[in-house]
C-alpha cells in the first residue's frame, strides 16, 4: 500500500507548515483544543431534544419545574444532587420548559469538558494533549450522556477538572487553583453523591504511585524485568537495602529542594494553611448555596405543599438573617448528613454481603446482586469505548515499559479508570450503562498518550520517507475516527431509544411517542377543562399494583406523601409522563369506573383518553365510536405491560402528526 512519492511530498509539505505553526504560536494547543471544544458543544447542542424524556429525566426535571413554581427545595438523595435542580429550575423560569432546556446544563458541561486537557500541559506531550481532548469530546459514551438530563456527566466534569486544577496547582504552587480546586469539588458534590467515589480513588491511585516509586528499582521504568528476574538471596538484600537507601535520598532531598525554593519552613506551612483554608472556606459556601433548603424546605415538598414564613429556615433567610445563619447551617449539615447515611447504605450492604454464614453464600449473593451490573457496563464500554479502552491500554504499557518518558500521570489516571470498571457495579442499586463515563474521562489520559504515539510514529516515518510506516499509522488514525464516528452516529443520533442500542437504559420511551406528546401540549394550550384522562379500571385481586397508571382506592386519589401531581396517578408508574402533563400545564385527572369514563366520553368529549392494552375493562368501542384515533406506545424498552394507548379525539385529529 505504498503512497506515490508525489503524495508524500505534499504531506511533508503539511507537515513542516503545521510543525512551523506550533512552533511559532504558542497558544497552538489551546487553539486546537478550543477548536475541538467548539466541536464538542455543537454535537451536543444538535437535536437536542429529539428523544423523548427518560424515566429518571422526567422524575428529576418534575421536581426542578416544582421548585421553579413553588419556589420550595430540600435535599434528597433519591434525587441525587442539588445541583441540575436549581440550574434547571432557574431556565425554566427564565425561558419556559422543554427538554432541550432540561438537557441544557449538562450539554454544555460535558461539551466543554476537552477544555480541561489544557490542565495537563505540563505532563503530557502536544500531540497527546490534543488526543486527550478529542476522546473526551467524541467518545460515544460521553456524547450520547452528555444528552441526557442525569448527573453522571456533571460529576465526571467537575471532579476531573478538579483533579486537573490540583495537578496545576503542583505544577506552579499558585494558590489561585487551589481555591479552584474547592469550587469544582464542590460542584462536584452538588451533583451527586458518587463524588466521594473520586476522592476514594485518588488516594487508592496515590498509594499505587508511591509503591511504585518506593519499592520498585528506578521508580517506575523496571516494572517487568523487576518480575521477570529470579535474584539471589544476596542480591535480595542488596535491593532491598539500596532500595531504601535511595527512598531515604529521596525524601531528603525533596526536603531540601523544597526549603531551596521556599525559605523558612514554617512561612510556608503558615501560607499553605491559609490557602487551605479559604479552599475549605469556598467548598462548604459553595457547597450551602446549592444543598441548603429554599422555600417552605421539606414541608413545600409534600403534599399539600407549604408555603415559606418570615421564621422558616432556607437559604435566603440564613444569608440575610445573621441570627439565623448557624440554625441554617446546622439545618443543612444534618439533612446532608442523613441523606448520605441513606445513599450509602444499599451500596456498602452490596459490598460486605451481611447475613450470610458462610464465604460461599455471600459470593454467591454477592454476584448475584452484581452480575447483570457488570454485563451492562462491560456490554457498553466494549461496543461505544472500544478504541478509547485499547489505547488506554496500549497508552499505559508504553509508559510501563519505558518506551516513552515514564510520567506519574498516566499510571494514576490508569488506576483510577480501571478501578472503576470494578468498583462501580458493587455501588449502584439497577444496572446501567451511565456509570461508563466514572470510566471514560479518566482513561482519556492514557487513551491520548497512546493515540499520540500512533500520530507521532507516522510523522517520524514521513521524515525518513517510510511509506509503509506512514501508511500503517494512517490507516490507524482513520479507521478509529471512522469507527468512532460510526457508532457514535448510530448509538447517539439514530437509535437513541432502541433497546439493542448498548447505552439504552431499559426506562427509556420509545421515540414514537414524540408526536403524541407534541400533540397533547398543543390541545392543553387551546383546550378549556380537562384535558387528559388518564383510566384503569381493574380492581381487586386482579388490580396490577406493579403497572396500573391509576391508584386502586379512589379515597386516596387527593392523598400523598410528596406533592407529586396529580396525586391520583400511580406516578411512578408512570414516569416521565407527569414531567409532560405539569410543564404542559395539562389538567389531568384520573378515572377507574368504566361507566364513568363512557359518561365523559359521550358528555364532555374530553380531547385525550389514556389507557392501558392489558386492562379487559377500557370501553375500547365506545371511544373508537366516539371518534377517538388510537396510537399504542411502549413507556419502556420492552414489555407488553409497559404499553399503553394515547385516544385523541378526531376533532383534535389536526394536533396530530401523521
Amino acid at each position: 500500500m505504498a503512497a506515490p512519492p508525489r503524495e508524500l511530498s505534499r504531506l511533508k509539505r503539511l507537515r513542516e507548515r503545521v510543525a512551523t505553526w506550533a512552533d511559532g504560536d504558542e497558544y497552538a494547543v489551546a487553539k486546537v483544543v478550543l477548536g475541538i471544544t467548539l466541536l464538542s458543544v455543537a454535537l451536543r447542542l444538535v437535536d437536542l431534544g429529539s428523544r423523548v424524556a427518560h424515566y429518571d429525566e422526567g422524575r428529576v426535571a418534575y421536581w426542578a419545574l416544582n421548585l421553579a413554581e413553588t419556589g420550595s427545595f430540600t435535599y434528597r438523595y433519591i434525587i441525587h444532587g442539588p445541583f441540575i435542580q436549581h440550574v434547571d429550575a432557574w431556565l425554566f423560569s427564565l425561558l419556559g420548559t422543554s427538554d432541550v432546556l432540561m438537557r441544557l446544563p449538562i450539554a454544555i458541561i460535558g461539551g466543554l469538558l476537552p477544555l480541561t486537557a489544557l490542565l495537563f500541559r505540563e505532563h503530557l506531550r502536544r500531540e497527546e494533549v490534543v488526543g486527550v481532548a478529542a476522546f473526551l469530546a467524541l467518545n460515544p459514551l460521553l456524547l450520547y450522556y452528555s444528552r441526557f438530563m442525569r448527573s453522571d456527566v456533571l460529576v465526571a466534569a467537575f471532579m476531573f477538572t478538579a483533579f486537573g486544577l490540583l495537578v496545576r496547582f503542583y505544577d506552579t504552587r499558585k494558590a489561585r487553583y487551589l481555591y479552584g480546586v474547592g469550587a469544582f469539588a464542590a460542584l462536584g458534590f452538588a451533583s451527586k453523591e458518587n463524588a466521594i467515589v473520586y476522592v476514594v480513588t485518588w488516594l487508592g491511585a496515590t498509594g499505587l504511585l508511591l509503591a511504585k516509586v518506593l519499592v520498585l528499582p528506578n521508580g517506575y521504568r523496571d516494572a517487568a524485568s523487576f518480575l521477570a528476574d529470579v535474584p539471589s538471596p544476596s542480591a535480595v538484600w542488596s535491593r532491598i537495602t539500596g532500595r531504601a537507601r535511595a527512598d531515604v535520598n529521596l525524601v531528603v532531598g525533596t526536603v531540601r529542594s523544597f526549603r531551596d525554593r521556599h525559605g523558612s519552613p514554617w512561612q510556608v506551612a503558615v501560607a499553605y494553611i491559609g490557602h487551605i483554608w479559604i479552599a475549605l472556606v469556598l467548598f462548604f459556601a459553595v457547597s450551602l448555596f446549592f444543598y441548603a433548603p429554599r422555600g417552605a424546605g421539606l414541608a413545600g415538598i409534600q403534599h399539600p405543599p407549604a408555603t415559606p414564613t418570615a421564621e422558616t429556615v432556607n437559604f435566603w433567610n440564613g444569608v440575610t438573617t445573621p441570627g439565623m445563619f448557624p440554625e441554617l447551617v446546622q439545618v443543612t449539615y444534618d439533612r446532608v448528613i442523613e441523606q448520605y447515611s441513606n445513599w450509602f447504605d444499599p451500596a456498602s450492604e452490596r459490598a460486605t454481603t451481611t447475613g450470610e454464614s458462610t464465604l460461599q453464600e455471600r459470593f454467591d449473593r454477592f454476584f448475584e446482586e452484581v452480575d447483570g451490573h457488570y454485563a451492562i457496563l462491560l456490554e457498553a464500554l466494549a461496543y461505544t469505548c472500544g478504541p478509547l479502552i485499547a489505547f488506554s491500554a496500549f497508552g499505559y504499557a508504553l509508559d510501563r515499559l519505558g518506551s516513552i518518558r515514564p510520567r506519574h500521570l498516566v499510571p494514576f489516571a490508569a488506576y483510577c479508570g480501571y478501578v472503576s470498571i470494578v468498583g462501580y457495579p458493587i455501588g449502584t442499586d439497577i444496572g446501567n450503562p451511565w456509570i461508563g463515563a466514572h470510566v471514560v474521562v479518566p482513561l482519556a489520559i492514557p487513551a491520548g498518550v497512546g493515540v499520540a504515539a500512533v500520530f507521532r510514529w507516522g510523522v517520524e516515518a514521513l521524515s525518513a520517507d517510510d511509506v509503509t510506516g506512514v501508511a500503517v499509522s494512517a490507516l490507524v488514525l482513520v479507521l478509529i475516527t471512522a469507527l468512532v464516528g460510526n457508532v457514535a452516529a448510530t448509538t447517539v443520533y439514530s437509535n437513541a431509544h432502541e433497546d439493542a442500542n448498548p447505552l439504552v437504559q431499559f426506562a427509556q420511551p420509545q421515540e414514537e411517542l414524540r408526536g403524541d406528546l407534541v400533540a397533547m401540549d398543543r390541545i392543553a394550550r387551546d383546550n378549556q377543562g380537562t384535558d387528559v384522562v388518564v383510566y384503569y379500571g381493574e380492581s381487586g385481586d386482579a388490580f396490577d399494583e406493579g403497572s396500573a397508571y391509576v391508584q386502586a382506592d379512589r379515597d386516596q386519589w387527593g392523598e400523598a406523601f410528596w406533592n407529586l401531581r396529580p396525586t391520583c396517578l400511580k406516578w411512578y408508574n408512570t414516569l416521565p409522563l407527569p414531567w409532560y402533563f405539569a410543564s404542559g400545564e395539562m389538567e389531568t385527572v384520573c378515572e377507574n369506573d368504566r361507566e364513568a369514563l363512557n359518561g365523559m366520553i359521550e358528555d364532555g368529549q374530553p380531547p385525550v383518553v389514556i389507557t392501558q392494552p392489558f386492562d379487559g375493562t377500557a370501553p375500547t368501542e365506545r371511544l373508537r365510536a366516539a371518534g377517538y384515533e388510537k396510537r399504542t406506545h411502549q413507556l419502556r424498552t420492552g414489555g407488553y405491560k409497559n404499553t399503553f394507548v394515547v385516544w385523541i379525539h378526531e376533532s383534535q385529529a389536526d394536533q396530530r402528526p401523521s
